[in-house]
């Protein structure tokens, strides 16, 4: 068996004022990283093996921040990369909506139905976070313990992949900022059993908001 520890990044600036930022590079800010740091402490006992991120720096800076002073390369892939909103990044939901009525809304009831106007469809998102993560599983070792560090609608996608869970139901998982998820991977056999231990366990940040 091997553990897979997913890790969405934390808040930036778009994240707080509900803009979608998809593929666009927003930094981390001031909150963001005080919750990578508090991620980072959640996590100080867990060994991983291997840290793998996507190359946008939200995540990356998460990954780092939670590596700490373990001696382990980050493997950093576009493939790991947010939905890639098109048309929609930089826009909030008042925006997309008086733009493309009734568009968002579709998107989070039916998001196997939907392709996002110069960008990617959920199906997408999964087929190529789904190739990248899949070569790198492969490639470690029996009872090794990676962290994957990138984005909730990667996540989503790629948990639903996990647990032989058609895409449609991506919006079925929370997903907060620096949230922990953890999956005891058997692989993708007929007869294996993927099992979800954890899901977007964010009681690290959350003291951070009654501070």
């Amino acid at each position: 068996m091997k553990t897979i520890y997913f890790v969405r990044h934390g808040e930036t600036n778009w994240n707080k004022e509900g803009r979608y930022q998809g593929i666009t590079d927003i930094p981390l800010n001031e909150k963001g990283l005080a919750q990578t740091v508090a991620c980072r402490d959640a996590l100080a006992n867990v060994h991983f093996d291997r840290i793998i991120s996507s190359d946008l720096s939200r995540a990356l800076v998460t990954a780092e921040t939670i590596r700490g002073d373990r001696h382990i390369d980050i493997v950093t892939t576009s493939g790991l990369r947010e939905v890639n909103f098109g048309d929609w990044e930089t826009l909030t939901i008042d925006e997309i909506e008086e733009k493309w009525p009734g568009q968002i809304f579709e998107m989070y009831r039916r998001p196997e139905k939907i392709q996002l106007p110069n960008g990617e469809s959920f199906e997408e998102v999964g087929e190529r976070a789904w190739a990248v993560l899949q070569a790198f599983i492969e490639a470690v070792e029996e009872d090794e313990t990676i962290l994957v560090t990138c984005h909730g609608g990667t996540i989503r996608t790629l948990i639903c992949k996990l647990l032989h869970l058609p895409v449609s139901y991506s919006w079925n998982f929370s997903q907060g900022n620096t949230g922990i998820n953890r999956i005891f991977y058997n692989g993708m056999g007929e007869d294996d059993h993927n099992i979800l231990n954890l899901l977007n366990d964010t009681k690290h940040a959350d003291v951070l908001d009654m501070k």
